[in-house]
Order: structure tokens, then C-alpha cells, then sequence
């Protein structure tokens, strides 16, 4: 039997009309559906097992101040950019530096690829990052795209953001990591924090059905580049059912056999967006599923109840767990702070306020490691204690962005993880990224 749960907004997959939603409660399944005028019913799974739906809260009170760049005269999503109904600041700005890419993902939300385009001069870039600071912030900047290492002035503008904001991430699928090592070097030289690595299994199937071709030895060898630069590393699988959600385990062990260059596991399910609309995959796996996978596959690292609910974003878009590596390689939970990726401290009340800044220090200290910091030499044996249990740290964090499926617009306004949209918006990622069933984008445009 199906039971009421509550009342919301959704869209319409087809059209993308904003549309009156109820979430259903079947068994330990969630739903949220809608109705179109035009185009009929629809249904998207959001929750499927434990932690329970009803049980895994974490309110907050909208950030009092926020720089907007729309006004609002359509409404969520069409005024993204942002609009005065958004609810969170950033505490990551994506930047997209080129669209170019060397692989053409059938998965791809971003729809990027071959192009002739020429790339944006790296003084337009800068005065970019300057815009950013300007209205996000001291947020963690992430140099995106399309496959941002394409671009011939990656270096200088990692050192151009290293001079503004706090750390500055690589989203990387480290085809050009593994081909010159001297790009890790230059990199690490220019003040890189930490490379988010595309990372989807452990044996070549899995980059296969979702790359288009065999990468693992690809993926190695950019690994063993990054951790001869001394850079930190985090992995980040794309998690499709009957792909390589049976691969989990295996690629939380891998990851620890390489600690500390690897910091942690960022798991993002698949999404139907962009070229993957089209693509007729099957659902995206939800926040409880991943976590269950994980789990179970571990022998034992990692149980359930270590998970905890974010902080800065909206609860349902994501879990953390943070840990402590052994020397034999088994994870201590830490003490709960409440903190991880997007998951900062805070009293867990409607008052909880100002996740973002919480949550920046929190990245920091997960995935940069202590040469990243600038600390300098311990000073006593509990300075050498901290600095240790620092660079053992690791997380496994898992972030489930939403698609015309099943977009929630109460968990976009509580967005969090911005996308810079030149030439002056900051759009939540997920309206940014939305596509109809068709692959039409509702704000992402064609850039270089």
C-alpha cells in the first residue's frame, strides 16, 4: 500500500514544467510523482531501504546572506542563478574551463567531447576567478569541463586560484595524468590541493559499458604519477546498477592499499542527464542502496551506522563517513562531528546555520594532506600525534544529484555545490546539469 509522506514540487520530465508532487511511501521505497496536463504521470524512485526515509534528517535554517545574480520571475528551477528563493551559499564552486574532452562518456551529464572551438584565453579565465571570489567566496574551487588538463594554461590557472580561494580541485579522468607525468608535477608546483580522479572499478568492464573503452591501467598509472608529485587523490566512481555497483568493496580496498595519496571514495550514482538521458540505463541507485553496497562488500570496514547526514546541503543529497586508517588498513570510525564533504558541524536544529564554512574546513582536512597545509615541523610528540592522525584521515562520501526523474525543487533550493554560468551566475549543480528525457538542457549552454 502506498501512504502520503508529504507535498512538494517536481517537474515534468518530458517539458520541464514545475509541477505539484507527493512523495509515496511503498514498503521501504520512496517516491516522488507528479502529474503533467500534458504529458501525463510520472514516478521517481528517491529512497529504497535503510537508513529509513523518515529517520535520516538533518533540517537547516537558509543562509541569511547571499550574493544573487536573478531576480524571480518564472520561478525554481527557470530563475537558477542565484535566484532569491535559494536557501544555502556555496561551499564549492565548480568552473568548467573548457568543454573539450578525450573521451566521449556515453554516461556524460555534461554532454562534453571533441571540439574545434578555440580554447578561452586564460586572461578572460582569470578575470572569471576573480568574479567568483567576488561573490562565492573562500569557497573550494574545482577546475572542471570536459577534461580540464586539455587545456594549455591548467598550471597557471591553478596557481591563478591557489592565490584566491582555499583549495582548488582537479575533476580529472586522468588520461593525460598517466600519459606526462610532468603535468602531476607542474601541478602539485602551482599549488593543486587535491585531484577528484574518475574511478569506476577495478577490472576494465566497468570503463567499458561507461567510458567506451578498457582504462584501468590508465587509471593506475595516473595514480602512481600523482603520488610520485605528491598530490592527494580521491576517487570518484560513477555507480550504475549491474555496471559496477558489485565492484565497491573491491575499490575501497584498492583505495586504502594506497593511502595515504588516496584520501578517500566520493561515490556519485548515475544520473539521467545530459547523454546519459538518452542512453536508456537503468535508474539511478539511491543515497540507502549505495550505502548498503558498500557495506556489504567491505568484510566488515565499514558499517551502516557510520554514515551520517550532511550538514551544509540538503539531507537527502548525500552521506559521509569518516575514518582513521590502521597500519594493518582497517578503518576506526572517528568521533561524529557531524563533519565531512559538504557535511559540516552544526546543532542539527532548524538554526543550523552557515554550513558552508564549516564544511570548506572540513574538505580541507579530509582530502588535503599535510604538505598541502603549509604546516610546518611538529613541535612536540602532540603536534606529531595530530599531524599523524591527519594524514591516516580518510572518507568515504557518497553525493546523489538529482535528474528530471526525480528532482525534488525543495533539495535544489538547499543546494550547496554551485556551477559558475558566465557570464556572471551561480547555478545550483543539478539545475545547471538538468535535461529533459530528451537530452534538452534546461540552462547548460555549448561553451568552448
Amino acid at each position: 500500500m502506498s501512504a502520503l509522506l508529504g507535498r512538494g514540487k517536481s517537474l515534468c520530465p518530458v517539458c520541464l514544467k514545475a509541477l505539484d508532487a507527493d512523495l509515496m511511501g511503498e514498503g521501504d521505497s520512496v517516491f516522488i510523482r507528479r502529474t503533467c496536463p500534458e504529458h501525463g504521470p510520472f514516478s521517481g524512485l528517491i529512497w529504497r531501504g535503510e537508513p529509513s526515509f523518515a529517520g535520516w534528517k538533518r533540517p537547516k535554517k537558509p543562509d541569511s546572506v547571499l550574493s544573487r545574480q536573478t531576480a524571480t520571475r518564472q520561478g525554481c528551477p527557470r530563475d537558477c542563478g542565484r535566484c532569491p528563493a535559494h536557501g544555502r551559499a556555496a561551499c564549492t564552486v565548480l568552473f568548467e574551463i573548457t568543454r573539450r574532452c578525450n573521451l566521449s562518456c556515453p554516461v556524460c551529464f555534461a554532454d562534453a567531447g571533441a571540439s574545434s572551438a578555440p580554447f578561452t584565453a586564460y586572461e578572460t579565465l582569470a578575470e572569471q576567478l576573480d568574479w567568483i571570489h567576488a561573490q562565492a567566496g573562500d569557497v573550494v574551487l574545482q577546475l572542471s569541463g570536459g577534461e580540464p588538463t586539455l587545456h594549455p594554461d591548467l598550471p597557471a590557472l591553478v596557481a591563478r586560484a591557489r592565490a584566491l580561494f582555499p583549495a582548488v580541485q582537479l575533476n580529472s579522468n586522468g588520461l593525460l595524468l598517466a600519459e606526462r607525468p610532468e603535468l602531476a608535477a607542474s601541478l602539485a608546483s602551482a599549488g593543486l590541493s587535491w585531484v577528484f580522479l574518475q574511478f569506476d572499478g577495478v577490472t576494465d568492464g566497468p570503463y567499458l559499458a561507461l567510458r567506451g573503452k578498457p582504462l584501468l591501467e590508465t587509471k593506475l598509472l595516473a595514480l602512481a604519477n600523482c603520488r610520485a608529485a605528491g598530490l592527494s587523490v580521491v576517487l570518484v566512481p560513477t555507480v550504475a546498477a549491474g555496471v559496477n555497483d558489485g565492484q565497491l568493496g573491491d575499490i575501497l580496498r584498492l583505495a586504502l592499499s594506497l593511502a595515504p595519496t588516496v584520501r578517500g571514495i566520493h561515490l556519485q550514482p548515475m544520473t539521467a542527464s545530459g547523454r546519459n538521458a538518452l542512453s536508456g540505463n537503468a535508474p539511478a541507485l539511491t543515497l540507502p542502496e549505495v550505502l548498503a553496497a558498500i557495506c556489504d562488500q567491505s568484510g566488515g570496514l565499514m558499517r551502516p551506522e557510520h554514515a551520517k547526514a550532511p550538514g551544509c546541503e540538503h539531507e537527502r543529497c548525500s552521506f559521509h563517513c569518516r575514518y582513521r586508517v590502521t597500519p594493518s588498513g582497517s578503518l576506526v570510525p572517528l568521533r561524529d562531528e557531524g563533519q565531512a564533504c559538504c557535511c559540516p558541524a552544526g546543532d542539527g536544529s532548524e538554526n543550523d546555520e552557515g554550513g558552508a564554512a564549516r564544511a570548506i574546513e572540513v574538505i580541507l582536512r579530509s582530502w588535503q594532506g599535510s604538505a598541502k597545509t603549509g604546516a610546518h615541523a611538529p613541535a612536540d610528540a602532540f603536534e606529531a600525534f595530530i599531524a599523524e592522525a591527519r594524514e591516516r584521515s580518510f572518507s568515504v562520501t557518497c553525493m546523489a544529484f538529482q535528474d528530471a526523474m526525480n528532482i525534488d525543487l525543495e533539495r535544489l533550493k538547499g543546494c550547496c555545490v554551485h556551477v559558475f554560468d558566465p557570464p556572471g551566475r551561480l547555478m545550483p549543480f543539478c539545475a545547471y546539469n538538468l535535461t529533459a528525457l530528451d537530452g534538452t538542457p534546461l540552462h547548460r549552454r555549448t561553451k568552448s
